[in-house]
């Protein structure tokens, strides 16, 4: 693991809960100014990862450096080299507000003062062009994507994470969010991004394969033949527990 070239350095990461492992034995070097992508099914532990990797998440064991700092040993710092996109549940958007004002109040939470010009400076890394009169929660998957990421971008942080890069979005939607993301890179910031699908993987510079245990895996066993439709106990193994949740949740700063 080289630290000090690389703008995400992991190794042996992990976090386990009383019901087990989220994800164990990650080892990650992502160059800076890289594209890296994460695939895994649902449950393999990929957005806590994500999370991890930004300072958001505790991590219970392993090694983690962003930016050539020590994350586990100093989040707090780590967390400010890290921009967030939106995750769902933990830096919602505020579907009530404008584009403009969910970029205002974003302004506002890193003490910038507003002016009109600010919010097409804000838009403009991603090339998103946005009528910012229009309600958040009017926003298609791909533009409600890309206004996360442009907020997370807006400190102008070493290194971006996102997840979901395909949710609810066409496959033309994704080619132009994956454009949108190279732009950052070209302009020197390294993005982190989650996705369900693993045919991503080959648009990245750098890819890491999770499988439904959390655990490092092959691209092609990831997702594994689907349970019959009648098999109940299969059904409710997908269903998280309370307790599980919970001390999953407990490790978000």
């Amino acid at each position: 693991m080289d630290a000090t070239t690389a703008a995400i350095a992991a190794r042996g990461l992990g976090l386990r809960t009383s019901a087990g492992w989220v994800y164990r034995g990650i080892d990650l070097e992502v160059p800076a100014g890289s594209l890296a992508v994460v695939t895994g099914p649902a449950r393999s532990g990929k957005s806590a990862l994500l999370l991890t990797v930004a300072a958001r998440m505790k991590a219970g064991e392993g090694e983690l450096c962003v930016a050539g700092l020590d994350a586990r040993r100093h989040p707090g710092r780590a967390r400010r080299l890290t921009g967030l996109g939106e995750f769902r549940g933990v830096n919602d958007l505020d579907e009530t507000l404008t584009v403009a004002d969910q970029v205002m109040m974003e302004l506002a939470l890193h003490g910038r003062h507003w002016r009109g010009a600010h919010v097409d400076e804000v838009l403009q890394p991603l090339g998103l062009s946005l009528d910012q009169g229009a309600p958040v929660r009017s926003l298609g998957a791909a533009d409600r994507l890309l206004l996360g990421a442009a907020l997370g971008c807006i400190t102008r942080p070493p290194v971006l994470v996102l997840d979901e890069l395909d949710e609810d979005t066409t496959p033309e939607e994704t080619a132009a969010v994956l454009d949108a993301l190279r732009a950052l890179t070209a302009a020197g910031i390294t993005v982190l991004a989650g996705t369900l699908d693993p045919g991503l993987a080959p648009a990245a510079d750098v890819a890491l394969a999770l499988a439904a245990d959390g655990t490092p895996a092959s691209a092609d066993a990831l997702f594994p033949a689907p349970a019959d439709p009648g098999d109940e106990a299969a059904d409710d193994d997908l269903v998280p527990s309370t307790a599980e949740t919970a001390e999953v949740l407990d490790a978000l700063h």
